[in-house]
């Protein structure tokens, strides 16, 4: 869980839109929070949203925004995904999608860890002032992009050895050209500190 400060932008979230047109009655309803499937990055997602916060992980007088991965047993034994996600409130005043972009970091899905997000995305008072765009007679939109990082790299290592140790045998052969094996051991020498 992480906590940061919004920003907005003019592109539309590139995986899920989600737009609420009741929104004070879903803040009013019994459930805790909404949540809803997409698909993104070759699997499936679960976002959840909080309309009065996640008051189990701090999210009190806030709106919290959650990802969970989908479909785990599917998945092969030791699995992990790494991926970038963000969430969106979109400003109807300024025609923008806010997020909160300085948390932009790479997040680890596991079988211990399937569910990330903002406890404190937004506060509530924020979002229901009409004159920030955000909840606009009791309509308001969400979103979410998922990015997934493959491990495609390549990795090397170079080392530099300042003095090398070098190691001379010689092997007397008598009667080279009678030798009818396919092949003759030499007797064991030493090399650095291994035996040769």
């Amino acid at each position: 869980m992480f906590y940061a400060t919004l920003s907005g932008r003019r592109a539309v979230p590139s995986h899920y839109l989600l737009k609420i047109e009741s929104f004070p009655s879903l803040s009013k309803a019994p459930i805790e929070s909404y949540s809803s499937e997409f698909k993104a990055g070759g699997y499936k997602w679960e976002l959840s949203i909080y309309p009065t916060g996640d008051k189990k992980n701090g999210g009190q007088d806030h709106i919290s925004m959650f990802l969970r991965l989908l479909d785990t047993n599917s998945l092969p034994a030791g699995w992990e995904v790494n991926a970038i996600f963000t969430f969106f409130v979109f400003d109807r005043i300024r025609d923008e999608y806010v997020t909160v972009q300085d948390a932009i970091t790479v997040l680890r899905f596991h079988s211990m860890k399937t569910n990330w997000g903002i406890p404190k995305f937004i506060d509530l008072e924020t979002f229901n002032d009409r004159s920030n765009g955000y909840l606009v007679d009791g309509t308001c939109t969400f979103g979410a992009e998922v990015f997934v990082v493959k491990n495609t790299f390549k990795g090397e290592r170079l080392s530099a050895i300042d003095e090398p140790v070098t190691c001379t045998y010689t092997w007397k052969i008598n009667s080279f050209s009678s030798m009818t094996r396919d092949n003759y051991p030499s007797d064991t020498f030493v090399g650095g500190d291994y035996e040769w």
